[in-house]
């Protein structure tokens, strides 16, 4: 879009103007799905070709990958270097990587949590994560204890008005779901 057409266009006066402009950003925003529905069209169509070609290679790929593992697994410790878990071979690295330590709990989260509350040196990893009940506070701050929230600082805010321009959608036409 150059500089021209993005200025063109002066702040309405009139109902007309408005309207007018209005009825040129609905034609635009057309054109805009139109276009953008074309691009997806054909990137979809790009995706099937892609993927059509590269099953074939990813299937053979991951046969050779399920036969050469278990050599591996064999040949690994005469080949590798020491202190090393992998290797460049054949134009590819091959070898073993030990993944990230994870933490492991027997049982239920909340069974350890309520037992490590219990222990003066087990609070520290289980603080006590109070969380508030936005929902029933906003209920109550317009009933009996309003005032003693709004004490605490706690009111309801009203939702901030936005501006909205959008294409409106017709009926029987296209993208209405008529």
């Amino acid at each position: 879009m150059s500089e021209t057409a993005a200025t063109k266009h002066r702040q309405p006066r009139t109902l007309e103007q408005a309207t007018a402009m209005l009825e040129r950003f609905a034609v635009l925003d057309g054109e805009r799905a139109g276009i953008e529905a074309e691009r997806n069209e054909q990137i979809a169509k790009i995706n099937a070709a892609a993927d059509e070609q590269l099953v074939p290679i990813v299937q053979e790929m991951d046969a050779i990958g399920e036969k050469v593992q278990p050599w591996w697994t064999k040949a690994a410790a005469e080949l590798l270097p020491a202190r090393r878990k992998s290797m460049e071979l054949g134009g590819c690295i091959i070898g073993s990587r030990t993944g990230k330590t994870v933490l492991a709990i027997a049982g239920a989260e909340d069974t350890l949590i309520g037992a490590l509350t219990k222990l003066r040196w087990g609070k520290v990893f289980a603080p006590a994560k109070p969380k508030l009940d936005k929902t029933a506070l906003l209920k109550a701050t317009s009933g009996p204890k309003a005032e003693d929230l709004a004490k605490l600082g706690v009111t309801a805010k009203p939702g901030e008005e936005s501006f909205v321009l959008a294409r409106a959608e017709q009926s029987g036409t296209i993208g209405s779901g008529a």
